[in-house]
């Protein structure tokens, strides 16, 4: 079973001063980066539906079940 989640701790002193002056110093991220990201997450979402459609396949050749993925 799942462990509880923890509070969030409470800064104070100069950990609450030093995450204060870097939230309100964001430095927006370049455009090349950007662009790398949105790719990176085009590339992982074609390999998750080839992946789902694979699973698919073998289901509907299996008579609905998936044997790739039985329940142990």
């Amino acid at each position: 079973m799942a462990r509880p989640i923890r509070e969030t701790p409470i800064l104070f002193g100069e950990y609450a001063r030093r995450f204060l002056e870097a939230m309100q110093n964001v430095k927006p991220e370049p455009p090349e980066v950007r662009a790398r990201i949105l790719r990176d997450y085009e590339y992982m979402k074609k390999a998750y539906e080839l992946g789902m459609a694979e699973k698919r396949a073998r289901e509907e050749a299996n008579g609905g079940v998936d044997l790739c993925f039985r329940k142990v």
